[in-house]
């Protein structure tokens, strides 16, 4: 995301420059006036709009969208396969030592509930209950930034009027015509660049965060509910193995003999 939002920033630079010229003025997409429209505007919307609780989470979010990935999600399978193998060899109380060590909250809480001899039954409801509250969580970022985008362009239009109007008020001065214009166009250029190139990016980039965490989950849980009923360890593997590729299926293997 980080990578991404420097290229688009690189590219309205350069459409900009080819646009209006190398020797124009850049302060003409610097605009005061433009800024507390639009940007002022998008605050007080999104105090409006949602609850203190929500605003706080912004950082949270922000850091799932530009911080890349640090869990591996094939650590995590490999990790539940040797607690397979061990858990039909040893029985539940081994699996303890190994319980405690392990950092994700979820796949503890999943092994937790194995080794204390939950119902399977009960573990893939309680599972799928745990991926649907983070599930909603992910979804007020994703509505904060489609709102945030929806503003962005009805605040632009709110300065880019307010520009015409104060046009309007002095068309008799033809010198005041052209910074007039320039401050409406640039209302609008804030409000469509913040949209399209900032929050709708954004969001989009949640859901794909989310959808993924999701998938790999509902994975684990399958495997983790095989454990619970005793299932051979080659069907918790296969289990595993369903939405890996051939290439991560080899990497698996290769860090399981290691």
């Amino acid at each position: 995301m980080g990578i991404g939002l420097y290229v688009g920033f690189a590219i309205v630079v350069v459409v900009l420059v080819e646009l209006i010229g190398a020797d124009a003025n850049a302060k003409l997409f610097l605009s005061k006036e433009a800024s507390i429209a639009v940007f002022g505007g998008l605050v007080s919307a999104a105090l409006i709009n949602f609850p203190k609780s929500q605003i706080v989470k912004i950082g949270m979010w922000a850091k799932v969208i530009f911080r890349s990935p640090k869990k591996d999600l094939l650590e995590e399978i490999v990790l539940l396969l040797r607690l397979s193998r061990k858990l039909s060899r040893e029985g539940r109380p081994a699996l303890e030592p190994e319980v405690e060590k392990i950092q994700d909250g979820f796949l503890k809480a999943a092994m937790t509930l194995v080794m204390n001899r939950v119902d399977p039954r009960e573990i893939k409801i309680l599972l799928k209950e745990m991926i649907e509250q983070s599930q909603g969580r992910h979804e007020q970022g994703i509505h904060f930034f489609e709102q945030m985008a929806k503003y962005a362009p009805g605040l632009a239009l709110i300065g880019t009027l307010s520009g015409l109007v104060k046009l309007l008020a002095n068309v008799s001065d033809p010198k005041t015509i052209g910074p007039n214009m320039a401050l409406a166009l640039v209302c609008t250029f804030y409000g469509v660049a913040m949209s399209n190139l900032i929050f709708l990016p954004m969001s989009g980039r949640l859901k794909v965060s989310s959808h993924e965490e999701s998938v790999h989950k509902e994975q684990l849980v399958e495997a983790v509910v095989a454990m619970a009923s005793d299932e051979l360890p080659i069907v918790v593997q296969e289990k595993l193995y369903m939405l890996l590729t051939s290439k991560d299926r080899s990497l698996v293997a290769k860090r399981l003999e290691a």
